[in-house]
């Protein structure tokens, strides 16, 4: 809610701002063809200056437009699906990268963002802590392979999209990883086969 909030403050602000300049660009090309004859040298530099105004206000403007329609496409990935395709959130495939991540046994800590520089690549940018009997290569090795696997299973990207795993070590902690144990396994029980005899 905060989010979509801040975009709508920041699309009316640039509405305003490009309101305001293109009155400003109009204004200066009316008072340019208005010059009177003997101010015929103000008249030129006074074109120019609304001409460069104007030109600048479109390209600015094409600008943000694209910008606005990649920005609101990218909190989203195309999966191919058997009936046709489905967008899957950004947030959503970054929460449970992360839990994957954080399954691992050799990794204490770690941080997971997802970034989209462009429209056909997505980055998953990982970094972690690990201790110090652990071979840093075989952990980054693991991890990318656990979350390349999990992505997979979440999305199903077209063709021509690229995913990169970047994966850095941020620290080493000293001892060993403590191993995660999983649920206590119950004691098996001898089956009840009635009553034995005697009985004291």
């Amino acid at each position: 809610m905060e989010h979509s909030r801040r975009r709508l403050v920041g699309k009316v602000l640039v509405a305003l701002t490009w309101a305001y300049a293109t009155a400003v660009s109009v204004y200066i090309l009316a008072m340019a063809i208005v010059t009177p004859i003997y101010l015929q040298g103000a008249r030129v530099p006074a074109l120019l200056l609304g001409m460069a105004v104007l030109a600048l206000n479109a390209i600015w403007t094409f600008l943000f437009v694209r910008e606005l329609l990649r920005g609101e496409g990218s909190q989203y990935l195309l999966s191919k699906t058997a009936e046709g395709t489905a967008r899957i959130s950004l947030r959503a495939v970054q929460a449970s990268l992360l839990r994957r991540a954080r399954e691992a046994e050799e990794v204490i800590g770690v941080k997971l963002v997802l970034r989209r520089p462009v429209e056909k690549k997505l980055r998953v940018e990982v970094s972690y802590t690990t201790t110090e009997d652990r071979n840093a290569i075989k952990v980054s090795e693991s991890l990318r392979k656990a979350l390349r696997e999990r992505f997979a299973e979440l999305v199903q990207p077209e063709e021509d999209f690229e995913v990169e795993f970047d994966v850095k070590v941020e620290g080493f902690v000293p001892g060993s990883a403590p191993v995660k144990e999983g649920p206590p396994e119950e004691e098996e029980k001898e089956p009840f086969t009635g009553p034995r005899y005697p009985i004291d």
